[in-house]
């Protein structure tokens, strides 16, 4: 009689379990669906204003050609009616056929990157029929994906309440254990179904054992009591399992983070870990290198996680190579008293125009680096240029500022010289980074993103059921 109790109970377990496996399969899908959405809706915000620009380029060049073939029609007719050019007239000839051979040439290549973005485009369904509405039909596709999105969320949302049932299973295979079930359930049934359910518990103890040797605290102290309760209390309401939040207090713990200080970070980093789609451990080590790097204390991880979860949702990054470029320019960058909002504006972007993690890393690092100590050749073209990097304290100007004079000075010169301005302040490696920064400070777009990131921007998906 009692072993026809155990299958029962055990049946009953079964029962209670399966809607929270086909719940985390159902996550994982609705997770994976909204990282797609978030991609599509970044790739075609970007290849809609890079089609434009191609357009915009080509109308530019039509214009150039049709001047240039106006004044080089009037010499040749010059020349027809058997006027002899003066010598200025043969070399304005001589340029204006160079001109137009290269505004041929620039035309050709702005129309085969229009080509190749327009079939890019009309992947997303957008007709390139009358090609001045890109943008709107650009703007309504994104809409569109930005209401998909948000049912996805929602259905997330829907979804991870089914993950109760989960801790519930948990509650009952712990009684079953504790009245003596367990062990006859085994002898009855070889003892898989019975580990099998009571795994999830198993693996929560396995990791808060691995914290209380991490952060060397006795198991009956109220420090690792509180760890405890914060991980369970997390796994109940929140998208993660206990298991899960006891692995993110591990690594932070790995990071020689106190106890307390794991308590106060834990909360951001499933947050982060959420928005970003990267694992826990992963996130655990960007978030807590990141709050190092600018001198930040734990209960600040939140600020970490808006920041960059606001950077990598407005631009062509993601969190991974976001800790990666702050890796190699958050320390310098902090130094100087450049925020994490502005660090991370930077890093933006530098990314948008292709300089992503450690290559945007080095670029900023290199860039202010010599900004702040110039070698001889920046502290030349700084000179001639009329810019400063710090004010008559010795005090670091504020970024933005000196991007924008930079800006600003080097407009009066030509490409070739702008370029040589740029190779000398920032050297040979990390002339583009700086150059981009510069472009996106006169255009304002910089600032925009500083004072959207500063003002924390739209909140990562919730945690909270």
């Amino acid at each position: 009689m009692k072993t026809l109790d155990i299958r029962v109970a055990f049946s009953a377990v079964d029962r209670l379990t399966r809607p929270a496996e086909n719940a985390r399969r159902l996550m994982g899908q609705f997770g994976d669906s909204i990282q797609r959405t978030q991609g599509a809706i970044k790739n075609l915000e970007r290849q809609a204003r890079s089609f434009e620009r191609a357009r915009d380029a080509v109308s530019k060049a039509d214009a150039g050609i049709v001047k240039a073939r106006r004044q080089l029609n009037a010499l040749n007719q010059l020349q027809r009616t058997g006027t002899v050019l003066s010598e200025k007239q043969q070399k304005l000839m001589q340029q204006l056929s160079t001109r137009l051979e290269r505004l041929n040439e620039s035309r050709t290549r702005e129309i085969q990157k229009m080509r190749e973005l327009g079939g890019e485009l009309k992947r997303h369904g957008i007709s390139l029929t009358g090609s001045d509405n890109t943008i709107q039909q650009a703007i309504r596709r994104t809409e569109q994906y930005n209401n998909q999105l948000e049912r996805e969320r929602q259905a997330l949302a829907r979804v991870t309440q089914a993950r109760e049932r989960y801790s519930r299973a948990q509650e009952t295979a712990g009684k079953l254990k504790t009245g003596g079930a367990l062990a006859i359930g085994a002898a009855a049934a070889g003892g898989y179904a019975a580990g099998r359910f009571l795994q999830p518990a198993i693996g929560f103890g396995k990791e808060m054992s691995r914290v209380q040797a991490l952060t060397r605290i006795d198991k009956n102290s109220p420090q690792f009591k509180a760890l405890r309760e914060q991980a369970l209390k997390l796994g109940s309401e929140t998208q993660f399992t206990a298991s899960d939040a006891a692995s993110g207090q591990s690594f932070l713990a790995m990071a020689g983070f106190t106890p307390q200080a794991i308590q106060a970070a834990l909360p951001g980093v499933l947050n982060m870990a959420l928005a970003g789609g990267v694992e826990l451990g992963e996130t655990a080590d960007i978030g807590s290198n990141i709050l190092t790097q600018f001198n930040l204390t734990a209960d600040q991880m939140d600020r970490v996680g808006d920041t960059l979860t606001a950077a990598f949702t407005r631009t062509n990054t993601d969190l991974r190579a976001l800790g990666e470029t702050m890796k190699y320019t958050g320390p310098v960058a902090a130094k100087l008293g450049i925020s994490l909002e502005e660090a991370a504006a930077m890093a933006g972007m530098l990314a948008n125009n292709g300089l992503r993690g450690s290559d945007a890393g080095t670029a900023m690092r290199a860039s202010l680096s010599r900004l702040a100590s110039p070698p001889k050749a920046a502290a030349d073209a700084l000179k001639e240029l009329g810019c400063q990097f710090a004010d008559a304290r010795g005090k670091m100007r504020p970024m933005e500022d000196v991007l924008l004079d930079l800006y600003k000075a080097t407009q009066k010169y030509g490409q070739v010289d702008q370029v040589s301005f740029f190779k000398d302040i920032a050297g040979e490696e990390a002339f583009v980074g700086l150059q981009t920064l510069v472009a996106a400070a006169g255009s304002g777009e910089l600032q925009k993103l500083t004072r959207e990131l500063q003002g924390q921007g739209e909140r990562p998906i919730a945690l909270q059921k």
